[in-house]
C-alpha cells in the first residue's frame, strides 16, 4: 500500500523514517476548505518512489482535483508562500496598521480573502501549532516578521478566539457562522497608529511576501516547473487569478521593477531581499517564462 500524509508543514522525508518502506511513503496535501479548493499538492520525500508518485497522481485525478508535484522541504510549496502572506498581514496589525486597510488592500489587488480572514478560515490554533513547530526547528533563524505576527496569534489563542470554527477570531460571527465585521478588540489590543501606510505599500508587502517565496522555492528545487507554481498558487490559495500566478505576475511587471519594489521595502528586513535568481534575471533582461517556460522544456 501507499502511505500518504496530509500534513501541511512537516517534512515528508522525516515522517517517512517511521516507515519500513519509505519509497511507498508520500505527501498528499489538501487545501481548506477541501470541498471548494481544487488543488492537491503531491510531495515527494527524498526516498519516495515513482510508483508512489504515479499512484498519488491517479488518486487525485480520480477525486477530480488538480495535482501538482513538488519536492520535500518544510512548508512544501503552497504553505511556504501562504504563511508569509498571513504573517505579513498579522504583523501589520501588531504594527498598528488599520485592520480594515490590510483586508481591503488584499481584496482590491485580487486576493479572494484578506490575510486575517484567511487565518480565521484555517484556524488560529493550527497557526499556533505551526509557529511552535517551526520555531523549534529553526531556532535563532526564525523570521522576525513571524515573531511579530505570533504576538497577535498567540493572544487570540489565549483569548479562545480560534477563528471561524469557534465563531470568534479576527472577525466577529453571528449564530449561523456568518462574518459580521472585524473584531473591535483588535484595535483595543493593538491600537491603530496615527500615520497609516499608503494602500499601495500595504499591497506590495502582501504580494512580495508570497512572490519572493515562490522564487526561492524554484531556486531551492522545491518547484520543478514554474507552470505548476502558477497553477498551484491560483488553485491552492487564490493568488490574484488575473495575474496568472506569481511567476506570470513577475513577468508582467518585469524583473527590474520587482527589484525596485524589493528595494522600497528593504527597511522592513531581510524577508524582502531579492533572491539571487531574480537579480540575475534582471541583469540579463530575462523573463521567467522566457527562461523556464514550455519552449525551454521542449
Amino acid at each position: 500500500a501507499i502511505f500518504a500524509t496530509n500534513t501541511s508543514t512537516l517534512p515528508i522525508t522525516e515522517l517517512a523514517k517511521a516507515s519500513k518502506r519509505p519509497e511507498q511513503y508520500i505527501g498528499i496535501h489538501f487545501f481548506s476548505p477541501v470541498d471548494k479548493m481544487m488543488l492537491v499538492e503531491i510531495i515527494k520525500g527524498k526516498q519516495s518512489g515513482d510508483r508512489a508518485v504515479a499512484k498519488a497522481l491517479d488518486f487525485v485525478r480520480q477525486i477530480r482535483k488538480t495535482p501538482i508535484v513538488v519536492n520535500d522541504a518544510r512548508f512544501f510549496y503552497a504553505n511556504r508562500c501562504i504563511i508569509p502572506y498571513i504573517n505579513e498581514g498579522v504583523a501589520m496589525v501588531a504594527e498598528g496598521v488599520e485592520p480594515a486597510l490590510i483586508e481591503n488592500a488584499a481584496k482590491q489587488m485580487g486576493m479572494p480573502l484578506g490575510p486575517l480572514q484567511l487565518n480565521d478560515e484555517t484556524s488560529i490554533d493550527l497557526g499556533v501549532k505551526i509557529a511552535k513547530a517551526t520555531k523549534a526547528a529553526m531556532g535563532d533563524a526564525y523570521p522576525e516578521s513571524a515573531a511579530k505576527a505570533d504576538e497577535v496569534l498567540f493572544k487570540l489563542f489565549e483569548l479562545g478566539r480560534l477563528g471561524r470554527k469557534a465563531n470568534a477570531g479576527y472577525y466577529e460571527y453571528d449564530d449561523k457562522g456568518k462574518r459580521t465585521g472585524l473584531w473591535d478588540g483588535l484595535r483595543e489590543h493593538w491600537p491603530v497608529a496615527g500615520d497609516q501606510p499608503d494602500v499601495t505599500r500595504v499591497q506590495h508587502r502582501l504580494i512580495l511576501a508570497q512572490v519572493l517565496e515562490a522564487v526561492r522555492a524554484l531556486e531551492d528545487g522545491v518547484l520543478e516547473d514554474i507552470r505548476e507554481g502558477d497553477v498551484g498558487a491560483i488553485l491552492g490559495w487564490g493568488f490574484m487569478p488575473w495575474s496568472g500566478g506569481p511567476f506570470s505576475w513577475l513577468d508582467i511587471i518585469g524583473a527590474q521593477r520587482a527589484l525596485e519594489l524589493c528595494e522600497e521595502l528593504s527597511d522592513l528586513g531581510p524577508r524582502f531581499e531579492a533572491p539571487a535568481l531574480l537579480r540575475e534575471m534582471a541583469a540579463k533582461g530575462e523573463s521567467f517564462y522566457g527562461r523556464f517556460g514550455v519552449a525551454e522544456a521542449a
